[in-house]
């Protein structure tokens, strides 16, 4: 939980107006994973994991409150253009979430851990070169790099 209790509940904080309804939420996505993990088939990565059952989660309550669904693909605004808007029809970026989960997971390893960690994790970089026993110059260069790699492919899946 604590490996991951970050990453919920930032993007819990960009759905709900309040830090406790966030809190709340992040709760109950921990209880319900915990009450599933014998579903948990490890044909993914546990955060993968995590953040689908957070993610349905949040769109059974905004349904039920009959709400805007909340678009926890915010985190990828380094690889397109945003409007800077956190609320939007989830059918129009289920595909887009999808390629981009694609991408990340083409990504050398090298520069794959650093930008799910500091982008959905929200760990500070100084934190992920420790973590990763990694110098923070070479973090901060494996998530250009990374970057930049993303952005040259998502070109290419826009343009083709």
């Amino acid at each position: 939980m604590k490996r991951y209790q970050g990453m919920v509940f930032s993007q819990a904080k960009k759905a709900f107006l309040t830090d406790e309804e966030a809190e709340d939420f992040t709760q109950e996505v921990f209880i319900q994973t915990y009450e599933s993990l014998s579903k948990f088939r490890g044909e993914s990565q546990f955060s993968t994991w995590l953040f689908q059952i957070a993610r349905f989660r949040l769109t059974k309550v905004f349904k039920k409150k009959k709400l805007p669904i909340v678009d926890w693909q915010e985190d990828i605004s380094f690889v397109a253009d945003k409007t800077g808007s956190t609320v939007v029809e989830i059918l129009d970026k289920e595909e887009t979430s999808h390629n981009l989960r694609s991408l990340i997971s083409k990504l050398p390893k090298s520069y794959q851990m650093p930008i799910l960690l500091h982008y959905f994790e929200n760990k500070p970089l100084k934190e992920i070169a420790l973590d990763l026993n990694i110098k923070l110059n070479t973090i901060k260069s494996h998530i250009s790099r990374g970057k930049d790699l993303l952005r040259k492919w998502w070109s290419h899946e826009i343009e083709g």
